[in-house]
């Protein structure tokens, strides 16, 4: 099973995602971790302004790592509609996305106190608004192409957002199961 884990910055998804990752023993796969772990300057300088990177770029950097991975947590990605694209054209599989929400306030609030020299009001703004402007026609084509939507409210300690995320995913699999058995 593969799960798409998306929501706008700073709703918990890589936290929430990393940790379910963990607790399965499933790959965590984040296209933020892999871009900001990485020691080139070119990257080092984009990420500080918040630029997006090349859909075919962060596309392979992902795919690399989903080679003979029957399950996997995928974090921020897609971050566009072409990268979504690319999901369907190669053919993988994707089970669920799951979507974090948080309203903006919070956001803001909890990336302050993130402490990234990219997390100021402007920066947060910005990808903010990308991800507003990206994640309709993602989310629409996605389930377009039979992947479906599960929808957590990301506001509330980490356990408890982390325990509403399961909840909701195993019911989502139980119910699966049942009208597959009827």
């Amino acid at each position: 099973m593969k799960l798409l884990f998306l929501g706008g910055p700073g709703t918990g998804k890589s936290t929430v995602g990393n940790r379910l990752a963990n607790d399965l023993n499933w790959p965590w796969i984040s296209s933020g971790a892999i871009l900001r772990e990485s020691k080139e300057q070119w990257v080092i300088d984009r990420l500080k302004t918040a630029q997006l990177f090349d859909d075919e770029m962060v596309s392979e950097l992902v795919f690399s790592r989903l080679t003979e991975t029957e399950n996997a947590i995928i974090d921020g990605y897609p971050r566009t509609l072409r990268q979504a694209e690319i999901i369907i054209e190669r053919g993988l599989k994707i089970d669920y996305i799951v979507e974090l929400t948080v309203p903006f306030e919070e956001v803001m609030r909890r990336l302050s106190m993130r402490g990234r020299s990219q997390d100021v009001p402007e920066i947060i703004e910005e990808r903010q608004a990308d991800y507003e402007r990206s994640r309709n026609e993602i989310v629409a084509y996605l389930l377009g192409n039979g992947v479906k939507l599960l929808t957590v409210d990301g506001l509330g300690e980490v356990d408890e957002v982390y325990k509403r995320t399961v909840t909701l995913i195993r019911n989502e699999i139980s119910e699966l199961n049942n009208k597959g058995n009827a």
